[in-house]
């Protein structure tokens, strides 16, 4: 058994990035859109979700989980419904702490950098959206 534990541990080290065989090159993340004044769901927006590496997502249910590529960039997210207005239009990125492991072999971090695993986007996303009222 602590053979095994030191083979796996040569693998991950030795010929691929940590953070791409610990954490993977996808993730999930949750995605809720809410009214800003009432802070409840709103039903019938369509999200499209597009990731740094060129995928993109239509979204029609709320709440919603979607797997998308780890990359470099951010996540970008725009949703519409007629009579709202989107308030915030991208989300952020973070640095993988896995991917501290290959500062001792960096080719492994290469690796995780080609896969975009040495990054990670927060699990959750919440679209805040403000009803349009007519002008006066």
């Amino acid at each position: 058994k602590y053979m095994k534990n030191i083979v796996i541990f040569a693998i991950c080290f030795f010929l691929s990035g940590c953070a791409t065989v610990f954490s993977g090159t996808s993730q999930n993340i949750n995605i809720k859109v809410v009214d800003t004044a009432t802070n409840n769901f709103i039903d019938g927006c369509t999200c499209i979700l597009n990731d740094p590496r060129g995928g993109s997502y239509t979204i029609t249910t709320n709440p919603a989980v979607v797997s998308v590529a780890k990359g470099n960039g951010a996540i970008i997210i725009n949703c519409t419904k007629e009579g709202y207005r989107q308030l915030n239009m991208a989300v952020g990125d973070s640095f993988n702490a896995t991917t501290v492991v290959n500062v001792l072999f960096w080719p492994g971090f290469i690796v995780d950098a080609i896969s975009g695993a040495y990054k990670k986007y927060p699990s959750h996303y919440v679209i805040s959206m403000e009803k349009i009222t007519g002008k006066n």
